[in-house]
């Protein structure tokens, strides 16, 4: 992680001001129909269209594509990269850079969300200002070759702008032709609403170290009065020390998470395979070389990496040799 530096004053951009005004305001709207009009079979589709968002966003563009925790194959990729695309905040692509980017430059002025700058800036400020001057150069220093030969992030960057407002009128038409739901009631529940809340599933993501982390070697957080609401421990500042690895929950969870359980039943449908991840003993070889031979921690920590998949592949095996 890079130094903190100077900070950088931030000018307001109206135009996004203007957009999220509207977006919220709809979106009450929304939630206002679905408290008194919306029918259930439609409060019921929006529910699942939110969770195919946000596991889009989390087993997809973010453990997959941004950080590469395990490899998919492309049926799998294809449906990842669709259920993205009902969130409408941009190519996966475009996500991925913008993630490692946040990772590059953790906690500095560099950094898109920022979060020495507090809560709210990290999680929804940030998209209201203008960002660091030199943003664009560094997102191109970006390594994205993995992308790049990626058929299928491809094709969902150059067709983004017609799949997204189509995967949009569609989703909010189907109820009123299917269940006779009202068209009003579908454009701000299922439009406005769903997309709003989807969204914000995202913009939390990036201030997991602020809601569910710990102050590191703080056992009980001094910081803030959420550690009465929310479960808090280090598994956030974890995923900024090793963010390949698959079990770590984007909302401060560590091993059992939704999201990773997901994983592991493509992993057993072997639609999913070299999942990364390191065990205790793993941490602590990896430790021990470091401090040994001045190695980086990292390049140590990429020895003793094993993937879960093929050991119960091997264990299945052993079973199988077994004499009855």
């Amino acid at each position: 992680m890079a130094n903190k530096d100077t900070k950088i004053p931030r000018e307001t951009h109206w135009p996004s001001v203007l957009f999220y005004l509207y977006l919220h305001f709809s979106a009450f709207i929304g939630l206002y129909l679905g408290i008194f009009q919306v029918k259930w079979t439609t409060i019921f589709y929006t529910i699942c269209l939110i969770y195919l968002s946000v596991l889009g966003l989390t087993a997809g563009a973010h453990r997959l594509w941004a950080h590469a925790s395990f490899k998919a194959n492309i049926f799998l990729r294809q449906f990842l990269a669709f259920a993205q695309t009902l969130i409408c905040q941009g190519p996966i692509y475009e996500w991925a850079i913008e993630h490692r980017l946040h990772h590059e430059y953790f906690g500095t002025e560099k950094d898109p969300f920022n979060s020495s700058r507090g809560f709210w800036f990290t999680y929804f400020i940030n998209k209201l200002v203008s960002s660091h001057p030199d943003n664009e150069n560094l997102l191109k220093a970006i390594n994205a070759k993995d992308l790049d030969q990626d058929p299928v992030v491809m094709w969902q960057k150059r067709l983004y702008w017609l799949l997204a407002p189509l995967l949009m009128i569609i989703t909010v038409v189907l109820p009123s032709e299917l269940w006779d739901e009202s068209l009003f009631c579908s454009i701000f529940f299922v439009g406005f609403f769903r997309i709003t809340v989807s969204l914000h599933y995202s913009w939390i993501l990036n201030a997991a170290t602020i809601i569910w982390g710990l102050e590191p070697l703080n056992k009980y957080s001094i910081q803030t009065n959420l550690v009465f609401i929310f479960n808090k421990s280090l598994w956030p500042q974890y995923h900024y020390i090793l963010p390949w690895d698959y079990q770590c929950g984007e909302y401060g969870s560590y091993n059992n998470g939704c999201i990773t359980a997901h994983i592991r039943v493509w992993a057993a449908l072997r639609l999913v395979t070299d999942l990364r991840t390191i065990d205790t003993e793993g941490i602590r070889k990896a430790m021990i070389e470091a401090a040994t031979t001045g190695q980086d921690f990292n390049e140590c920590v990429e020895k003793y990496t094993f993937d879960p998949n093929l050991l119960k592949i091997k264990c299945e095996l052993d079973l199988e040799r077994i004499p009855c």
